[in-house]
């Protein structure tokens, strides 16, 4: 990782296996059986299609078992088995195992997608996109995470965790450098399961809010004329930020 951190979005690459599932025993088959990329595409991949509209956005399964199979008592089961699940395949694997097979074999079979509605498994390839920020400390890690789109918080707090079990690297990468409240800030919001965006906002808002206090105490003991010559500096850095990305919340 080098003593900065670079940041990185992603791109999957999605495929379809030679899987189906047309009622919820062959869905129990079919997880049991399903590599990795397969669970991590509608397990985990999902909150990078979700919107912050979506207060609790659902997984692929428990969305095909509500919509298609119509039996709504089990995808709730499923859906809170995904969230509790964590960044853990054999956790999210064995959970969702567990949960299909309270159902008695025969009524797994019995609940059934209609004909042409089968759960096909897919599974995701992951093709890292470098972003060309680099940050050497916490303040150019939170400025870059702020003109980041959601693919490089997605890679780096979601998918890095979940092929490499651990903390997010930035998060890491934060406490190497004695940031602990910023690292346990950034750990409790990814935890949240609240969608990607939302995530970024409120996290961003609480950044900000926290550098403009350290700002204003810096402030106070600098000279009357130090003070207004960095509020002159201050207004002149953001109005080129803004000129450079009109998007940045």
């Amino acid at each position: 990782m080098g003593d900065g951190f670079e940041l990185s979005g992603v791109v999957h690459l999605v495929r379809p296996l030679s899987v189906r599932a047309a009622n919820l025993d062959e869905l129990l088959l079919g997880v049991s059986a399903a590599p990795p990329s397969s669970l991590f595409y509608h397990a985990v991949q999902f909150q990078l299609r979700a919107t912050a509209g979506d207060e609790v956005p659902h997984d692929d399964f428990s969305n095909w078992v509500n919509g298609v199979v119509e039996d709504r008592e089990t995808a709730e089961r499923l859906s809170f088995t995904v969230q509790s699940a964590g960044q853990a395949e054999v956790t999210l694997r064995a959970g969702m195992l567990e949960t299909l097979r309270r159902l008695p074999e025969e009524t797994r079979r019995a609940r059934a997608a209609p004909p042409g509605g089968e759960f096909v498994f897919l599974a995701a390839d992951s093709v890292p996109a470098p972003t060309d920020e680099r940050a050497e400390d916490a303040a150019q890690l939170m400025e870059g995470l702020a003109r980041a789109d959601a693919s490089v918080w997605f890679y780096h707090f979601i998918e890095q965790p979940w092929y490499e079990p651990g903390e997010p690297p930035p998060i890491r990468w934060l406490r190497a450098r004695d940031e602990s409240g910023l690292a346990d800030g950034l750990a409790e919001a990814v935890r949240s399961g609240r969608p990607l965006e939302d995530i970024r906002r409120r996290f961003l808002e609480r950044w900000r809010r926290r550098d403009l206090r350290r700002r204003v105490a810096a402030s106070v003991a600098r000279p009357e004329g130090e003070r207004i010559e960095a509020g002159r500096e201050a207004v002149a850095g953001l109005v080129r930020r803004l000129k450079r990305h009109p998007g940045t919340p």
